[in-house]
């Protein structure tokens, strides 16, 4: 996603849910212990894509906004930046930023206005 002077950034967290009874429901326990076991087996030698957060930041200046996706599985056919793709999380990312600009915005009027009744106060 491309959006004027806003930069975008994909990375990957590690996740706290656990592996064995979140990652696949296929009705066949013995198939979905062999995929846990083969993420359990690629988190022990490192990999932390194995079972990850996804997360999409947007920033403008100070400001950002971020979109996570967890419980997700990554491998060299299925990157962060695809699965970002897939989740349309730039632009939910690109909303969050629109969020904390807009309370950012509210917060910066109302300091105005107490800073403007603390300045006749002291008048």
């Amino acid at each position: 996603m491309k959006h004027a002077n806003v930069t975008f950034e994909v990375t990957i967290e590690s996740e706290d849910i656990p592996v064995r009874g979140n990652y696949m429901a296929s009705g066949d326990d013995t198939f979905d212990k062999e995929c846990e076991d083969e993420i359990l087996t690629r988190l022990e030698n490192g990999d932390d894509s194995a079972w990850c957060c996804v997360k999409v930041t947007a920033t403008l200046g100070d400001f950002s906004g971020s979109d996570y996706l967890g419980c997700v599985t990554l491998t060299d056919d299925y990157t962060a930046e695809q699965c970002a793709a897939d989740h349309d999380m730039h632009a939910q990312a690109l909303e969050a930023l629109k969020l904390e600009l807009t309370r950012a915005a509210q917060q910066g009027t109302q300091a105005k206005r107490l800073l403007t009744f603390l300045e006749k106060q002291a008048s």
